[in-house]
């Protein structure tokens, strides 16, 4: 599965449960994070243990984007189904410090910044 969004892109790699946003996301507001928010959870829905997203090549996510993020983060924390583990990237400057602060929302998330 492949999304453009704005100029970044979305890719879930299903063999390893992995999706990996690439670009700049700054979409103008939630509805349009909306297709974010579907495919992500699409990717989510097919796996089974661990959903691994990899942020290292996303250049810049808005306010918008990082609360799509968490809302998805408290969406499936209720389902419990898979756990979340995200990788991030010193080079980035936002990523470590934003990054974090998903697993403020479910402890289940595994943060690694690389």
């Amino acid at each position: 599965m492949k999304i453009t969004a704005g100029e970044s892109t979305l890719m879930f790699d299903e063999k390893i449960n992995t999706i990996y946003l690439a670009g700049s996301m700054r979409l103008a507001n939630m509805r349009e994070y909306e297709v974010v928010k579907k495919f992500i959870r699409q990717a989510y829905d097919k796996t089974e243990n661990v959903l691994i997203i990899d942020f290292r090549k996303l250049i810049f996510l808005n306010s918008s984007g990082i609360t799509t993020i968490s809302m998805f983060i408290l969406a499936v924390k209720k389902l419990n189904k898979a756990k979340i583990n995200i990788l991030g990237s010193k080079k980035v400057s936002w990523q470590e410090k934003s990054l974090k602060n998903f697993n403020k929302l479910w402890n289940e998330v595994k943060i690694e910044i690389e």
